[in-house]
């Protein structure tokens, strides 16, 4: 099956030539790459002239240039558009993935014709102060909250999470795609076939394809063969008014669109506490951004609307999908972590 990497790309001229060399050192055969550059001003037009259609590698590199920034789900959908590889590897400029990662991902992909993407296991780029591993993701968990994390996030590797399996949702740093099921999860949006979501823009809309996959019955799988390294954050500053923004009003879009009215009422509780503390933790530390969020209130409305094509076509309803895989929550490991970052001490954060 041939393959397309696609890189989004948005001023990580840091991380972009590190993650083409990883990428062209990949040891499956069908495989070439695609950068899409969302009209970066860093520097990273200059490392992509370099690389584009280049004959020092048998891996074709390629670029599209956007003339705006489309964002991560943007980008990818622009990217989707002009492949027609059987398997898409969606990755950040801040992933490096060892050589054989896309071959132990597709290996577990191609197993069951019922897996629709692979999750692999990603370690953080720096490591522990004793010199061990850290855990960076083994793909996303859902709790009844109505939280999500990255499963293992922050946790030395001692091959706990070693046992390859499903898993709720893969995050989109590192994550490998079936076409098939990339094109069934699509939605008719203003004419035209949108996969992932574009009015999430970035962060998020891997959890929102994770949900949807669910309930047209697709399986997401962890291959922890497939190892990588990611750079969390890497690819711009963490406490943007922009990134808190969309960190904020995404949750909220993704349950508008996917959830149930008796779902969320079930989970009112711990709903209300985790929006009530992130709504303060955003008040305190960038104000802007819960303003921006306001202003964006008329996704509420969009996401309504994609909520009926999504659950019109669902083959597994919303609530089995909620019962079978969110988990009961921690709200006092929840809660510690929340006044820590309302202190300003640096913690993990959410896909």
């Amino acid at each position: 099956m041939h393959v397309t990497a696609v890189v989004v790309n948005w001023n990580g001229a840091d991380h972009l030539d590190g993650c083409l060399r990883s990428l062209v050192a990949q040891d499956h055969a069908d495989f070439d790459v695609l950068v899409v550059d969302n009209a970066s001003t860093d520097g990273s037009a200059a490392i992509l002239g370099r690389w584009e259609g280049g004959s020092a590698t048998p891996t074709p590199v390629s670029v599209l240039r956007n003339p705006t920034n489309r964002g991560f789900a943007g980008a990818v959908n622009d990217a989707l558009a002009v492949t027609d590889a059987g398997a898409v590897l969606v990755c950040n400029p801040d992933a490096r993935p060892a050589p054989t990662f896309l071959s132990s991902a597709m290996a577990a992909l191609l197993t069951d014709d019922r897996r629709g993407a692979v999750q692999g296991k990603l370690l953080r780029t720096d490591r522990s102060p004793s010199g061990e591993a850290v855990i960076d993701t083994t793909g996303h968990v859902a709790f009844r909250a109505r939280l999500f994390r990255n499963r293992g996030e922050g946790e030395i590797d001692r091959d706990q999470w070693d046992v390859a399996g499903e898993v709720f949702g893969v995050s989109g740093a590192l994550a490998l795609y079936r076409r098939t099921m990339l094109d069934d999860l699509s939605i008719a949006v203003d004419g035209r076939r949108e996969v992932f979501d574009e009015d999430l823009f970035a962060f998020w809309e891997d959890v929102d394809l994770d949900w949807r996959a669910a309930m047209r019955g697709w399986v997401c799988w962890y291959e922890p063969a497939a190892v990588a390294e990611h750079e969390r954050g890497g690819a711009g500053p963490r406490r943007t008014a922009r990134v808190e923004q969309l960190n904020w009003q995404n949750r909220l879009l993704v349950l508008v669109k996917n959830d149930t009215l008796g779902g969320l009422l079930r989970a009112m509780p711990g709903l209300l506490l985790t929006t009530i503390l992130k709504t303060g933790e955003l008040l305190l530390t960038v104000p802007s951004a819960f303003v921006a969020a306001l202003r964006d209130v008329r996704l509420v409305g969009v996401m309504r609307r994609k909520r009926a094509a999504v659950h019109g076509q669902a083959v597994v309803p919303s609530r089995q999908v909620v019962d079978r895989w969110f988990e009961p929550f921690d709200y006092g490991a929840w809660v510690a972590t929340w006044w820590r970052r309302v202190r300003g001490i640096p913690v993990g954060r959410e896909p």
